[in-house]
């Protein structure tokens, strides 16, 4: 049996402490280990934060949702969570409503509702080596790590990361050569993206062995990374790890963010450390029910991304087979006309391209599927575009 790589922060091991309660007074709070360590990760570390929970209906709905799910949430993104006069959290808290299944119990199979089977997104063929996902033409996605800082409770990789019984396979060095050895046989390959899970749940120096072996294939290989640290612990952003990236010459960065109450100070000092190092900063956001479905939230996550020098790049729709699809299930129509508001508003480069995620791949939805779409019309004297302008005029363009 190959030998697993060590050093991954796994969740499941951390212990609970009640000084994660008052931030302020303790030295580790600013130690991304520190905040994996004291992460909560059980019913009864919850409780430590809301004891009022304890008797009500909603800890019984977690309690039925996280069955055969994992929970992992840093005091960090717990600080964030904002409470009512009682000392619970608000109902409508989009960090709550993110990190703690508290939907109704989903019950059977549904169309289109996660049923702990079904992909959204890796199709056995597309796997070429048990991390190594191939499903687009010149690149691949590399799958480091199946835990994570915290868990997204709507992940579209659920299979992969909530699962407690996953039946995924993690990173083990004879996987790695396996991977590194289609990479250096492909040389169609453009690029390599890495993900999971959270890549950045691997310490700085397996990191930093990782980018060497990948830089060592080919200089000019593009090597992205996708990481959701900054939203639930920004701390991971060392400078070893941003010297780390800068040698190894990483060329892009994704965040991934759901919403503006996400965006704090080390949110944003995380990253103007990642724009130092990495020519590209971007944020993936997933469109969410009940969490960003709003023009205001959208547009207000949006600007302020572009306003510290990320830029918004995708707009993902919510994915059908994941946990939550009850709960976090937006409407298409409202996407269309939220983008499609932002894009006679804001800037372009604050405007996401809006996708539907896919098992084959991602569709980029037209915005003319909005009302009061263009038309193309012919005249005797020509042919002629109606259309309405940002302002929502009446305008004739001569074809």
């Amino acid at each position: 049996m190959s030998e697993a790589l060590p050093e991954l922060i796994h969740p499941s091991a951390l212990v609970s402490d009640t000084s994660k309660l008052i931030p302020s007074i303790n030295e580790g709070w600013s130690d991304w280990k520190w905040q994996q360590r004291n992460a909560v990760t059980s019913i009864d570390d919850l409780l430590d934060y809301f004891p009022g929970l304890k008797d009500g209906a909603l800890l019984e709905r977690i309690r039925c949702n996280l069955n055969d799910r994992k929970l992992a949430i840093t005091p960090y993104t717990m600080h964030l969570i904002e409470r009512d006069e009682q000392g619970l959290p608000k109902a409508n808290d989009p960090i709550w409503r993110q990190v703690v299944p508290v939907w109704d119990e989903e019950r059977g199979p549904q169309t289109l509702s996660y049923d702990g089977e079904s992909e959204n997104w890796e199709l056995p063929g597309e796997m070429v080596t048990p991390i190594c996902q191939h499903k687009y033409d010149n690149r691949v996605i590399l799958r480091l790590a199946n835990v994570c800082h915290a868990y997204c409770q709507f992940c579209y990789e659920a299979l992969r990361t909530l699962e407690k019984q996953t039946q995924k396979s993690s990173l083990r060095k004879d996987e790695w050569s396996a991977t590194l050895d289609y990479v250096r046989s492909h040389p169609e390959l453009d690029e390599v993206i890495l993900s999971g899970g959270e890549p950045l749940m691997h310490s700085d120096k397996h990191l930093d062995g990782f980018l060497s072996d990948l830089r060592a294939i080919r200089s000019n290989l593009i090597i992205r990374l996708h990481t959701r640290a900054l939203s639930f612990n920004p701390y991971r952003v060392t400078d070893e790890l941003v010297q780390i990236l800068a040698r190894h010459q990483v060329t892009a960065v994704g965040l991934h963010v759901g919403h503006p109450n996400e965006i704090t100070p080390d949110f944003l000092a995380a990253a103007r450390k990642l724009r130092s190092a990495c020519p590209i900063l971007f944020a993936n956001m997933p469109f969410l029910g009940g969490i960003n479905d709003r023009y205001e939230t959208l547009a207000t996550l949006c600007l302020t991304l572009y306003r510290h020098g990320i830029q918004p790049h995708y707009l993902y729709h919510f994915m059908p087979f994941s946990p939550g699809s009850q709960a976090f299930r937006a409407s298409i129509s409202d996407a269309l006309a939220i983008v499609g508001r932002m894009k006679r508003r804001l800037s372009n480069i604050a405007v996401p391209e809006y996708v539907l995620p896919h098992k084959t791949g991602k569709y980029t939805v037209p915005l003319d599927l909005l009302k009061d779409r263009p038309r193309l019309e012919h005249h005797p004297d020509g042919e002629y575009l109606y259309f309405r302008n940002w302002q929502g005029q009446a305008c004739v363009f001569p074809e």
